[in-house]
Order: structure tokens, then C-alpha cells, then sequence
């Protein structure tokens, strides 16, 4: 999560999350970065057309996942 979050391109605030997904190794930092609007989690359910950011403003999500 080193990244520059994109401003929404829907609505433009600067309020997104970066979308995780599949399962957490660390549970408290996980649930640490969804309380304080960093991440969303996005399933463990995995497909090659996963969005990458989610506005935490107008629930927009859009890019590609990136495989990490």
C-alpha cells in the first residue's frame, strides 16, 4: 500500500481505500486499516477483473488489482 491513492473519479474526493483481497496473515492490522478507512475488504474471491480502489465518499470502485 506504498501507493499514492487516486482521487475518485466519479465523485473526485480523495477519500478512497485500497479494496484487499483474499485472506489476512495479520487480523489486528487488518481490522486496524478498516476502521480507520485505509482498506475495504474485498472477498477472498478472486477474478481477473477485481477493482483496485473503493471511494469511501460514493462507494465508486475502479482500477485493476494488481497481483501481488
Amino acid at each position: 500500500m506504498d501507493e499514492i491513492k487516486p482521487p475518485c473519479p466519479l465523485c473526485k474526493s480523495n477519500n478512497v481505500a485500497w479494496i484487499f483481497w483474499g485472506y489476512p496473515a495479520d487480523m489486528d492490522w487488518y481490522l486496524k486499516a478498516i476502521d480507520d478507512n485505509e482498506i475495504v475488504g474485498g472477498g477472498c474471491c478472486i477474478s481477473d477483473n477485481d477493482p483496485e480502489w473503493e471511494c469511501n465518499e460514493c462507494g465508486n470502485q475502479w482500477g485493476k488489482r494488481k497481483d501481488d
